[in-house]
């Protein structure tokens, strides 16, 4: 019986050290923890549109329709200027 508690008692001692990296905040290159601001309190600002919708939304300055409303639009109008072209059935040489 007492080697079978120890033997539980190891396993959880091995599962709790595999976890925990995942439990502990992830570090950024240059030391900061992710997620935080970088030194000076300035955010980068977004470069591209979707960027830009989802910093709006994670601000609450859209809501989430909006959000989607505004995506559905810059989908549709990338979706018109550049169309994905579907090879006919059968001709493999389209990827090429």
């Amino acid at each position: 019986m007492f080697f079978l508690v120890l033997f539980i008692v190891v396993l959880l001692a091995i599962a709790a050290f595999a976890a925990l990296p995942a439990l502990r905040p992830a570090k950024a290159p240059g030391g900061t923890v992710s997620g935080d601001a970088p030194k000076g309190g300035v955010t980068p600002q977004p470069t591209t549109l979707e960027g830009a919708l989802a910093r709006q939304l994670m601000h609450g300055e859209v809501n989430r329709s909006q959000y989607r409303n505004a995506l559905e639009r810059l989908a549709a109008r990338d979706d018109k200027e550049h169309p994905m072209s579907v090879p006919d059935r059968g001709d493999f040489s389209a990827g090429a």
